[in-house]
């Protein structure tokens, strides 16, 4: 029986699936992780998987509600096992209703500094 652990899909520009491995899938791992919520896998046995990301939902864009974007990510990224450190992460406002965050971490496997901007809104669209 064949196992791809690891690897997630993506549509490629053909309009296939294609498997992903490594980077990709690392920065498809996290941007999961950021989008759901802390507890949402309870009863699948992935009590801590997630981020607290939900409940900045409804805040307004300012200081506090970046920092604890910040601490938010911070904690959910400090989960994942593929990430041997998290170098920064810088939260920006982008209007009156989004932070863009960008997250520079290393890989367990690599020296080469993975770079996500990860878009979030405080208003639901």
């Amino acid at each position: 029986m064949d196992k791809d652990v690891g690897r997630d899909i993506i549509i490629n520009n053909t309009g296939d699936l294609e498997t992903v491995s490594g980077a990709f899938n690392l920065g498809q791992a996290i941007t999961n992780r950021l989008m759901t919520r802390k507890g949402e896998l309870s009863e699948l046995g992935h009590a801590n998987y997630g981020s607290r990301m939900y409940e900045l939902i409804g805040e307004p864009n300012n200081e506090r509600t970046r920092e604890l974007a910040k601490i938010y990510v911070k904690e959910c990224l400090s989960q994942e096992p593929r990430i041997k450190e998290i170098v920064k992460v810088v939260v920006s406002p982008v209007g009156n209703d989004r932070i863009d965050i960008s997250i520079s971490a290393i890989p367990i496997e690599s020296e080469v500094v993975l770079n996500i901007v990860f878009p979030f809104y405080l208003e639901i669209v």
